[in-house]
């Protein structure tokens, strides 16, 4: 009799463990190839999404000069797959290899000047490298953030917040459909990446047991085709709110901000304005080259009135000035990824172009 119980006992103890849910993998489980999830859970990509905590094997990151995306939080993350080999440069794009993700989370602070007060995550982007090339899918959150789904043709969100000085904030947050991922992060007919090189990688994250540099802790998981040199001697891009010098930090943020399209074979190659980092050297470079007494080219009309892109020493005459603080689609600049105008973006460049020696242009 004892033993028919203990019998009926081990049964239904078996029966109770297989109604439950499966334990989710510690691990990135990558869609097939053309096949995104329908749901970024099923990516397995964060061993707690609502907190944007990471599974096994996902290495969040910053960078030196963020893409100003509306007063957006974000939260950055990479895999790499096992043995597979980053082709290490130390100034241009790094090169990812095949089944590489990259992971971008945009969200909300309720109050920027406390975090603690929490944040409502809006959407997703992850940047898969697939065997033709990189593929880019859009997640939307719900308002729990605890699921996102796949969003092909974008969306409207509207969003409120408290910034820095206090003031409450309100905006219709644009997520991107799929060919504007290719608007910015085209190169040609292909995707490629923004943030992949050392001048933006190269600076501390705590990792759990205080900072460590990225590259050096990229290096340390075997990430790299070749060791990178010393963190002091990598190519290396300065805060542009910081406290460096104002010539340093303008070329961060026109970096960030404009060069992935502003420079040869980018988006914006017409334009002949080139703003990327290694075109914008105040000793080696030339100033007509990032639009100091330069008339506007493939402007399409959109240049406020104005003759000239940079006018050194008077940034309200300079149509760079007229066009990133716009908020008419048609003139602005950055015409994707933002709707409203970035005030601190917008004095950091004007007090460049006040600090250039005044000049007469011909």
């Amino acid at each position: 009799m004892a033993g028919m119980l203990l019998g009926l006992l081990a049964a239904l103890l078996a029966g109770c463990g297989s109604s439950q849910s499966p334990t989710p993998p510690s691990h990135v489980t990558p869609a097939p190839e053309g096949k995104p999830y329908d749901k970024l859970g099923q990516w397995h990509i964060f061993r707690d999404m609502k907190r944007q905590l990471p599974n096994d094997g996902v290495v969040p990151y910053e960078v030196n000069a963020p893409l100003y995306s509306d007063y957006a939080n974000k939260h950055r993350f990479m895999v790499v797959p096992e043995g597979k080999k980053v082709g290490y440069d130390p100034t241009g794009d790094w090169k990812f290899p095949v089944r590489t993700i990259l992971v971008k989370t945009f969200g909300f602070l309720a109050d920027m000047r406390d975090p603690s007060k929490g944040e409502r995550l809006i959407e997703t982007r992850l940047l898969v490298h697939e065997s033709t090339g990189w593929t880019a899918h859009t997640y939307l959150y719900n308002d729990a953030g605890t699921e996102a789904v796949n969003t092909v043709a974008g969306a409207d969100v509207s969003v409120s917040w408290i910034d820095v000085h206090g003031k409450e904030q309100h905006n219709d947050y644009g997520v991107p459909n799929t060919n504007d991922c290719q608007k910015c992060h085209g190169t040609g007919q292909k995707l490629d990446t923004l943030g992949g090189r050392t001048r933006q990688l190269n600076l501390d994250h705590d990792y759990g047991d205080g900072p460590e540099n990225e590259i050096g802790h990229m290096a340390s998981l075997g990430w790299f085709d070749k060791a990178p040199p010393p963190a002091a001697q990598r190519q290396t891009l300065v805060d542009p709110f910081g406290k460096a010098p104002l010539v340093d930090r303008a070329r961060a943020y026109l970096d960030s901000n404009c060069g992935h399209c502003h420079t040869k074979g980018g988006g914006a190659t017409q334009s002949a304005l080139r703003l990327a980092y290694g075109d914008t050297d105040p000793v080696a470079g030339d100033p007509t080259s990032w639009g100091v007494c330069k008339l506007p080219t493939s402007a399409g009309g959109a240049t406020c009135g104005l003759t000239l892109d940079v006018v050194p020493g008077s940034p309200d005459q300079s149509v760079m000035i007229c066009r990133i603080s716009a908020t008419d689609p048609k003139v602005r600049m950055p015409p994707l990824g933002s709707r409203m105008p970035h005030s601190e973006g917008i004095q950091l460049i004007r007090d460049w172009i006040t600090a250039m020696t005044p000049a007469g242009c011909n």
